[in-house]
């Protein structure tokens, strides 16, 4: 799955049944880390939004990465660790693959 490049959304679950966070993501493979990826959200977050987010990037900066177009299948989903991309704010971050999860 690190080479995927695409459409994604990036969500935050508090429990297995109940997700706070999902945002539609650009996603694109970067080209220093295997297993990490660049990814802007898409259409930008509101400002309210945008803190709601960042809280739980501080909280627990661990997602779930879903691929678009892949529904059911267990191979289209990923942990990853999230942070902000070079400065650029919460509109770009960088997911980084969490293995063994």
């Amino acid at each position: 799955m690190d080479r995927c490049e695409g459409t994604a959304r990036l969500e935050w679950w508090a429990n297995a049944s109940t997700c706070l966070v999902r945002v539609s993501v650009e996603v694109t493979a970067t080209s220093a880390d295997a297993g990490a990826w660049e990814a802007v959200i898409s259409p930008p977050l509101d400002l309210a939004a945008r803190e709601i987010l960042e809280q739980l990037i501080d909280a627990d900066p661990c997602f779930t990465l879903r691929f678009d177009g892949f529904e059911g299948a267990d191979a289209s989903v990923v942990l990853v660790q999230a942070e902000g991309f070079d400065g650029l704010g919460l509109d770009h971050l960088r997911l980084v693959l969490i293995p063994g999860l």
